[in-house]
């Protein structure tokens, strides 16, 4: 009998932003050529309805990207462009609103649709492809527009705080139960609040687990055994290089 133990894939977080610059061509690169399993990017529409790779919602100068044409923005790619690029990797695909500022992008039922025709358009195998976010309204409007892409439910300790804005449920029984109940297929959590005991619970509800973003060895050595997927910036401190 062998003590086979589970050991978590590495996903590039926004490429590798801890080595290249985050949720771009180049560092999606950097990061498949380090060997990671698959990538996790961030969504954003632009006026003219664009997906578009970019985290926060507005660029540095503090325009909002919602307000911006694709014309008017410089080095961001499309989601297309990275998928159709990228077509052989595993995709985590974060759609970025905002509850407590609703304000600063479009409306999620809007940003779902353009993301999966921006998935549709760049060739990729769905069978590639799972959609994340803090906001679980997006993720209902995924399982309305496209029920078979699985669906996985960002939290964070803020988000967690206000179940109501972020999840649209009353206070959980536990996270892991509110995910479990929500229908989606994954967990993905920040690591400081990964204790083993939710993990126990959310392994016998039937979820996977993710986390972000782990850079530091101490908590990859904990966490990689007991989890499916990793996000990190820095892929190249878990993933030994080739000989």
């Amino acid at each position: 009998m062998h003590n086979i133990k589970r050991k978590a894939a590495i996903y590039g977080h926004r490429g590798a932003r801890g080595e290249c610059p985050e949720n771009t061509m180049a560092g999606f690169a950097y990061a498949l050529a380090a060997g990671v399993t698959g990538f996790e990017t961030d969504i954003s529409l632009t006026a003219d309805l664009i997906a578009v790779l970019h985290h926060n919602p507005n660029l540095a100068d503090g325009r909002l990207i919602r307000d911006l044409n694709f014309a008017d923005l410089s080095g961001i790619p499309t989601l297309a462009q990275a998928l159709a690029q990228f077509p052989h990797l595993n995709w985590l695909l974060e759609i970025k609103t905002f509850p407590p500022t609703p304000e600063k992008c479009l409306a999620p039922a809007l940003m779902v649709e353009k993301t999966l025709s921006a998935i549709a358009a760049s060739g990729i195998s769905p069978d590639r492809i799972s959609i994340l976010a803090f906001d679980w309204s997006v993720l209902r409007e995924v399982a309305t527009q496209a029920p078979t892409i699985p669906r996985v439910c960002l939290t964070a300790p803020d988000t967690e705080a206000e179940p109501a804005l972020w999840w649209g449920v009353p206070g959980p029984v536990s996270t892991p139960q509110a995910v479990a109940d929500s229908g989606a297929t994954a967990w993905a959590a920040h690591f400081e609040t990964l204790s083993e005991h939710k993990i126990s619970e959310a392994r016998a509800l039937g979820l996977k687990i993710y986390s972000w973003t782990v850079n530091d060895p101490p908590q990859y050595e904990r966490l990689s055994p007991l989890i499916d997927i990793i996000m990190t910036d820095y892929p190249t401190r878990f993933i030994p290089p080739p000989h």
